[in-house]
Order: structure tokens, then C-alpha cells, then sequence
């Protein structure tokens, strides 16, 4: 017998964030998540308006755990 598939989507969790979500869920501005983003630190996807995935994010915050990026956003490099 075929066991079911477990939930993919969790209805609890929201699948995509603003900018102003993501801006509120790092407690930092704006203008710092389109920083992150133009920088390609953090991937978005365009959906009506710029939008990043809970995967996106959470990946972004795996990868860069501990980091400082005050002097990454200030300077003119991109990834």
C-alpha cells in the first residue's frame, strides 16, 4: 500500500514576503532588504512587486549566520 504524501505547503506559513514583510521580519529598513537583493545577497522574484521566498530568506539567513554586512552593503561590490 501507498503511504500519502506529507504536507508540501505548510497553510501556516506564508510562501513569499514583501520587501516591507522581510524588512520587519530583519529588523532592519527597506531600503537595506533592496540593498541585500541588489547586491544578490538575497534572491527575490517579481510577482505584481519585488517578493522573496521563505526558502529565499531562510537560506540567506543559513548562509550568512554571524556575518556583518553593514560593510558589504556600503561598499560597491556585487556578488
Amino acid at each position: 500500500m501507498m503511504q500519502k504524501n506529507p504536507r508540501i505547503i505548510d497553510t501556516n506559513e506564508d510562501l513569499v514576503y514583501t520587501i516591507k514583510e522581510v524588512a520587519e521580519l530583519l529588523k532592519v529598513n527597506k531600503n537595506y532588504v533592496y540593498a541585500l537583493i541588489n547586491k544578490g545577497l538575497l534572491r527575490s522574484t517579481k510577482l505584481g512587486c519585488r517578493k522573496v521566498t521563505r526558502k529565499a530568506l531562510i537560506e540567506f539567513l543559513e548562509e550568512n549566520d554571524g556575518l556583518n554586512f553593514d560593510e558589504i552593503i556600503a561598499s560597491n561590490h556585487t556578488k
